[in-house]
């Protein structure tokens, strides 16, 4: 009985120590750039195996803490914000390119190596439009819309029945339930964020989706509804929306293509007159639909307007009716987010838009040192722009961005012609260095000093308890970081041009 009560006390003991992960070594994987931004990825592409690193193991050696060179200390008792999640877009022109000469099956793995966190690189937060973007082309469907270069809405008169005929006739709905089913096939749920660039050409001043002024006030109240019937209509196909930005880039009206400019006291009051058709204040409309609305949807340099918008809900009594600001990075630089963080605290910040090559850049917002910066500065959630277009990138495509040169490589490609193929490029597997590795609910934690050598780091708990730590190196040559988590040191040299991740 004595010898019974110790086995199971030591078997007790070592299955705690096997939970613990500090008492093991860490696993670490490192991704090199390769040819940043280079043209070259849609017309002669490089092979696979001409990437230098490609989510590769990287030797960890076990220091003391005395030995250990450039150190970063870890501390999972400082918590910062919860991750919602790290992804990608599936507008129009990428849903083309993945369908693109390809059966079901060859589509579903496909959207595997996005999705599948084991074998893929784990995202699981996609940005989706409502009716058309720049990057769409409503000509490719059955119902074409009588708009030369194709932009659509879900109604194309005040008297005509709202449908998403045209969204499923190109495949995009469809693609979306495959993107789900995989998410769920693969432990790894997949959210939406959806986002309007134009409301139906009809609310608008000129009668346009482009360069239609603004929308009239007299059809807040209907716009709202217009955005319940989306809700309404994806859900009935299985395809549930988490969030809903309430304009694309609310403060630019574009030239070639749709978009509305709407003041931050405009959005206030559409996204008032949302809440309550969501949430029948007053009247009601439908089954409660319980969609987080997020604000702004624009850049980094207008979030002293969003600091305001969120005042003025504050002061009316509505502060519950807006749950968060979404930022993109074209001007103005992330620590906008922590500005606004600091003066509402309670509500979430996200970076909803933006893609980046390479791990550092001249431009603060263009490397993936960037994708750093932004979690720092409180970010619940990375969400790339564009994830794939055909080689003959003008396909599917009515945007001005259709030309090689203006548009940068996507981290997938499919190829020109008749092929089935497709390849991936370097952003795809420095992408992973953090998807597949930052889950869900992580809370990112403490990590000091942020900059070692030019060299930015940030680090995260996920919900199982593992912590991760992404650190890159923008400079020509190798260098070596330490990090120090509990009583441990571990050491590893990384790479020029590359982005390491340590996982306990």
């Amino acid at each position: 009985m004595h010898r019974l009560l110790l086995f199971i006390a030591v078997a007790g003991l070592l299955v705690s120590c096997g939970n613990t992960s500090n008492h093991s070594a860490p696993q670490a994987v490192v991704s090199t750039e390769w040819h940043p931004n280079d043209k070259q990825w849609y017309s002669e592409p490089w092979p696979e195996e001409a990437v230098p690193r490609r989510l590769d193991n990287l030797p960890v050696q076990a220091v003391s803490r005395t030995d250990a060179e450039d150190l970063i200390v870890l501390d999972p008792e400082q918590q910062y914000q919860r991750i919602l999640g790290i992804g990608a877009s599936l507008e129009h022109s990428t849903v083309y390119a993945i369908r693109k000469n390809k059966t079901r099956a060859e589509q579903k793995a496909l959207l595997a190596a996005l999705i599948d966190p084991v074998n893929g690189i784990g995202l699981n937060l996609f940005r989706i439009s409502i009716g058309t973007s720049d990057f769409s082309d409503g000509t490719y469907a059955e119902t074409s819309p009588d708009n030369e270069k194709g932009w659509y809405s879900f109604q194309d008169t005040p008297e005509s029945t709202f449908s998403i005929q045209r969204n499923i006739e190109l495949g995009i709905t469809d693609t979306l339930q495959m993107a789900i089913e995989t998410g769920n096939e693969t432990h790894n749920p997949v959210k939406l964020v959806a986002s309007p660039w134009s409301p139906p050409r009809w609310m608008r001043e000129h009668n346009d989706m482009v360069q239609g002024g603004t929308l009239k006030p007299e059809f807040y109240e209907a716009y709202a509804q217009y955005l319940r019937e989306f809700i309404e209509a994806y859900a009935a196909e299985g395809i549930p929306v988490y969030a809903l930005t309430l304009q694309n880039e609310r403060q630019f009206e574009p030239p070639a293509y749709p978009g509305m400019v709407l003041s931050w006291q405009q959005e206030r009051d559409l996204l008032i007159a949302v809440y309550h058709n969501f949430h029948n204040v007053n009247q009601h409309h439908g089954d409660e639909l319980n969609v987080k609305l997020w604000t702004l949807d624009h850049n980094f340099d207008y979030w002293q307007q969003a600091v305001a918008q969120l005042d003025d809900f504050l002061e009316k009594g509505l502060y519950h009716y807006i749950d968060g600001t979404a930022f993109h990075h074209y001007a103005g630089d992330s620590s906008a987010m922590a500005s606004v963080h600091q003066a509402h605290p309670q509500k979430d910040v996200i970076f909803t838009e933006g893609s980046v090559w390479g791990v550092g850049d001249d431009n603060l917002n263009r490397g993936f040192q960037s994708v750093i910066r932004h979690f720092r500065h409180w970010s619940t959630a990375y969400i790339s722009w564009v994830t794939m277009l055909p080689q003959k990138v003008d396909e599917a495509n009515q945007g001005p961005y259709n030309k090689l040169g203006v548009v940068g490589p996507t981290m997938l490609i499919q190829e020109k012609g008749d092929s089935n193929n497709w390849y991936k490029t370097p952003e795809y597997w420095l992408t992973g260095q953090f998807s597949k590795f930052i889950r869900r609910g992580a809370v990112r934690i403490g990590s000091s000093p942020e900059t070692i050598n030019h060299m930015e780091n940030v680090a995260f708990q996920n919900p199982d308890g593992s912590v991760v730590a992404i650190a890159t190196n923008p400079n020509d040559t190798e260098q070596t970081l330490s990090f120090a988590l509990h009583d441990k040191v571990w050491q590893i040299t990384v790479p020029a041009n590359s982005i390491a991740t340590v996982k306990w």
